[in-house]
């Protein structure tokens, strides 16, 4: 029934793209594609790195339709509000379809399931739906609210949880000088459809039910000095099961965990490109043992510069001192350094160079130890730029030893024929897995487009996987 109704669900948003062409004909093109451009940028990473978007729908007023919102022209009451509040809708919605070759629970990367019964290996459907509303209530004040709901049957698939509702709150006030965030989320968990996972701090196994959490970002400028703010306060619901003496016997016990960060930065600009920093960050265990309190007392330097049109380079340079005790002596004493170049070319190539390296210090031994480095390579070449989209050839490779993180990928998007492209991708980790994929897209015009793309992913000795997306990307 499941299957049925998400395939019926495919069918009239299919059924809705035609009826919006013929019921606008001749669209204000040059008005829509303002908007086409921010979607796309929304459906590309940088340096061409395609998203997995199968159903987009992106709604704002083109400059004809704001016309006919005048009172003038006798139009809704909920037009009226939409042009007064500046709205912009963004929905996506994806269907996948999931197999592995995983024959027992003990292959689920997730930990042993408390329902093993109903996960097994046949195909499952999943779908994942997002929703953005943003808007203006005056010049200086904004809004935005954000809603991810994911739903899949249970499966050997890499996931905690197979049902979660996260939902998020935003306003904005922003001025010249002065930049404020509140935010309130709430995440959802449904108990049937999710792990027991290991919780530190928690002896027992523990099952996520909601989160929630109220933030407070600041930013003030003073000049030459600048101070930024970051704080969260956050709860945690959940319940966790307590073996009894007898043999499969147990009670569940419900409690929740809270905790507040709060991080703050004061930024002196001593010249153009160059930037001192003192930071503070201090966790607060708010449960009754405050087992996790923690607290970082740094500085550091930061230097940006945009050399010219084609090329920039930034550098930044921090130590921190961690004081818990939870932290062990020899990491005590954290020292980072980041450094990144990138570079454009006239004939079609763009990239970049980053280093990162993490090193601590023992006092008790006088010796430093090296924490992780990483190296990120990354190269782009755009051709055929005289179809709706670009051609590109994308490399990059990231070499992450202490982390096992060492990986490399090859991407190609190619226009084939009658606005059809194509757009493979290979990744492949020294130490985790190997994946590739393959998507077909056709766009009816700038705005609309239909596609196909099947994920193939092997993780190392553990199952191989194959995902099935089908979408239709729709802007309007």
């Amino acid at each position: 029934m499941k299957k049925i109704l998400i395939l019926l669900l495919i069918s009239i948003t299919v059924l809705q793209v035609f009826s919006d062409e013929e019921h606008n004909n001749k669209p204000d093109a040059e008005s829509k594609n303002k908007y086409y451009k921010i979607a796309r940028s929304l459906y590309q990473k940088p340096f061409g790195e395609t998203l997995c978007i199968p159903f987009i729908w992106l709604g704002n007023l083109t400059d004809k339709e704001e016309n006919k919102l005048d009172i003038s022209n006798k139009q809704s009451k909920d037009s009226d509000q939409h042009r007064k509040f500046n709205l912009t809708n963004w929905s996506q919605l994806s269907l996948n379809y999931f197999t592995t070759n995983a024959k027992h629970d003990i292959d689920m990367v997730t930990g042993a399931s408390q329902d093993v019964k109903k996960i097994n290996t046949q195909g499952k459907f999943g779908i994942y739906y997002q929703h953005q509303v943003t808007g203006k209530i005056s010049k200086k004040l904004s809004f935005d609210v954000k809603d991810d709901v994911f739903y899949s049957e249970k499966s050997h698939e890499r996931r905690n949880s197979f049902l979660t509702n996260d939902l998020k709150l935003s306003l904005f006030y922003k001025q010249k000088t002065t930049y404020i965030r509140l935010q309130l989320n709430n995440r959802y968990f449904k108990p049937e459809e999710t792990f027991f996972l290991n919780l530190p701090g928690v002896v027992y196994n523990t099952q996520q039910q909601m989160v929630y959490s109220a933030i407070l970002h600041m930013k003030q400028d003073f000049g030459k000095l600048s101070l930024n703010v970051y704080a969260n306060l956050r709860d945690l619901e959940y319940r966790y099961v307590v073996p009894l003496e007898e043999d499969d016997e147990y009670e569940t016990h419900q409690a929740s965990d809270f905790d507040s960060y709060t991080d703050a930065k004061l930024i002196f600009n001593i010249m153009d490109h160059l930037k001192l920093f003192g930071r503070v960050y201090y966790k607060d265990d708010l449960n009754e043992l405050s087992l996790f309190d923690q607290m970082n007392l740094g500085c550091g330097f930061e230097y940006d510069n945009k050399i010219d049109l084609f090329s920039s380079i930034k550098a930044k340079v921090q130590y921190y001192n961690n004081i818990s005790d939870n932290i062990n002596n020899e990491q005590d004493h954290n020292l980072i350094t980041q450094l990144r170049y990138s570079r454009r070319f006239r004939n079609g190539i763009s990239g970049f160079v980053s280093y990162i390296n993490r090193s601590c210090y023992d006092n008790e031994t006088a010796q430093a130890y090296r924490v992780s480095n990483m190296l990120r390579i990354h190269a782009m070449y755009s051709y055929s730029i005289k179809n709706m989209n670009n051609s590109y050839l994308l490399a990059g490779i990231k070499y992450n030893p202490e982390n096992e993180g060492t990986l490399g990928f090859i991407e190609q998007n190619q226009y084939l024929f009658k606005d059809i492209y194509s757009t493979a991708n290979i990744k492949y980790s020294f130490d985790m897995f190997t994946s590739y994929s393959l998507k077909f897209e056709y766009f009816l015009n700038s705005l609309q487009s239909f596609w196909i793309k099947d994920e193939y992913t092997y993780f190392y000795n553990i199952h191989k996987q194959n995902l099935i997306f089908i979408g239709s990307t729709l802007i309007f």
